[in-house]
């Protein structure tokens, strides 16, 4: 009998043992919160990258050989694709980068390169026929989100940043092109940044709406919800929280939610004309930048 007791007992515990070691691997459920299943989960859509922009619509009739005459004298502009080095890239994949476009209606194909730079980021170049040469005229790395014509002329420009393969912020950068002097002249407009995993609004404003802080303090955060845990190592910020003001700002709202009862949120454009106290953002001192979030509709007043 004291035998089978013995048995019984070790069953017993070989069964809590296969059951206590799965639970290792899990969350610690004193530890775990709707904020961590939220933040790290991302339990909504996100705001979408900038996009890339076909600039085979815009390429004039016979690219291929416009392209070709246009390496013929201008190879060396682009050592990444015929260095020396072991690592250059080949020059067929060079052709792949250029769009001769015409970009200020003169009838001439114009040159624009969109692709490797050599180094770690891509760069955009854009090149005016001079008939007998090309004149460099714009330069800005990463890749083109925008490009509007009218009047087969080139007037707006958009220079997109998805953050390669280490960064998480959504940079895009305008650019008015002035023809008035019958030269074109890039303008730079503003630069706006973003989180990449901001929660995406549900509809935008037809025209945004400024505001201005109700208070000296204000938190711009990532998502339309009140997170301030965990803590993120890597971003070194807690919950959604993307920026802290201790200075009262102004800007845009450009989209509104609701769950009722007074919970509401914006999905902001905070001007530049006051810097984060803390956040965690990067190259945003270089460049006046508009940075985009959420914030809680108790913080701010609504200008009419």
């Amino acid at each position: 009998m004291g035998f089978k007791v013995k048995l019984k007992l070790i069953v017993i515990l070989c069964f809590l043992l296969l059951i206590a070691v799965p639970g290792h691997a899990q969350i610690d459920i004193q530890r775990y919160t709707s904020a961590t299943d939220t933040f790290y989960w991302k339990r909504y859509t996100h705001i979408p990258k900038p996009p890339r922009v076909n600039l085979k619509r815009f390429t004039v009739s016979n690219p291929s050989g416009t392209v070709n005459s246009f390496l013929a004298k201008n190879i060396g502009q682009f050592p990444q694709f015929t260095g020396d080095s072991g690592s250059r890239i080949p020059v067929r994949d060079l052709k792949k980068c250029l769009y001769p476009v015409d970009v200020n209606g003169d009838k001439l194909p114009d040159m624009i390169f969109s692709g490797n730079s050599g180094g770690e980021t891509d760069i955009i170049r854009i090149w005016l026929n001079r008939r007998d040469s090309f004149e460099l005229i714009f330069e800005d790395y990463q890749y083109i989100s925008g490009f509007k014509m009218n009047r087969k002329k080139l007037v707006e420009l958009q220079t997109g940043d998805a953050g390669g393969n280490n960064g998480y912020l959504y940079f895009t950068r305008d650019y008015q092109v002035d023809l008035e002097t019958g030269e074109p002249v890039f303008v730079k407009g503003k630069q706006v940044v973003a989180y990449k995993y901001t929660e995406e609004p549900p509809a935008y404003y037809p025209q945004p709406v400024p505001f201005i802080a109700k208070a000296d303090t204000l938190l711009l955060r990532a998502s339309a919800a009140r997170l301030n845990e965990p803590f993120i190592p890597g971003l070194d910020t807690f919950g959604n929280i993307l920026a802290k003001y201790r200075s009262r700002v102004r800007g845009t709202a450009l989209a509104f939610k609701s769950y009722g009862k007074g919970n509401d949120w914006f999905f902001v454009e905070i001007y530049p004309s006051t810097a984060p106290s803390a956040s965690i953002l990067y190259d945003i001192d270089k460049i006046p930048t508009f940075i985009r979030g959420w914030v809680s509709g108790q913080s701010i007043q609504l200008s009419p």
